[in-house]
């Protein structure tokens, strides 16, 4: 018993060196976890400073305007269209659809597709693959069949 008495103030000294360096410790990794959240930030506003400018120079170029603002907001020479620029973002241009098809629209039904088409619903399933004529989406794209010229006196 007396060993055990003697032993604990002796532990309890010890843990009182050693704790405060496992203080120290815990502020070392917090500060550098602070520094490395900084930097990411950092990097961060550099990369909405550029969209930004991005979107200022898109933006001029759309309303027609000469100039657009570069990164920190100063005015510089817009890119020529056409030409490729800091930041050049490609121009989609609109595809026009296959004339064999049709694309399904708010309120279409395979019915009045059929009827405008000068096809049948039978016809339509059996090109298009479709076991529940219900379940039509808007935006899907749909074949038609081939069309055969109508003779003279039909």
């Amino acid at each position: 018993m007396y060993s055990r008495v003697t032993t604990l103030p002796a532990l309890a000294a010890i843990a009182l060196i050693a704790f405060p360096s496992l203080t120290v410790r815990a502020q070392d990794a917090v500060a550098e976890e602070l520094k490395a959240l900084r930097q990411i930030l950092e990097r961060q506003a550099k990369q909405l400073e550029t969209l930004s400018a991005q979107v200022a120079r898109l933006t001029a170029r759309e309303g027609g305007a000469d100039v657009a603002a570069g990164p920190g907001g100063a005015e510089r020479p817009a890119t020529p269209p056409g030409e490729p620029g800091e930041y050049s973002v490609p121009v989609a241009r609109p595809v026009a659809p296959p004339a064999n098809t049709h694309i399904v629209v708010k309120g279409d039904s395979l019915e009045k597709i059929a009827k405008t088409h000068g096809t049948t619903v039978t016809e339509l399933r059996k090109i298009n693959r479709i076991t529940d004529p219900k379940k039509l989406q808007i935006g899907q794209q749909l074949l038609l069949p081939p069309t055969t010229p109508k003779k003279e006196g039909q």
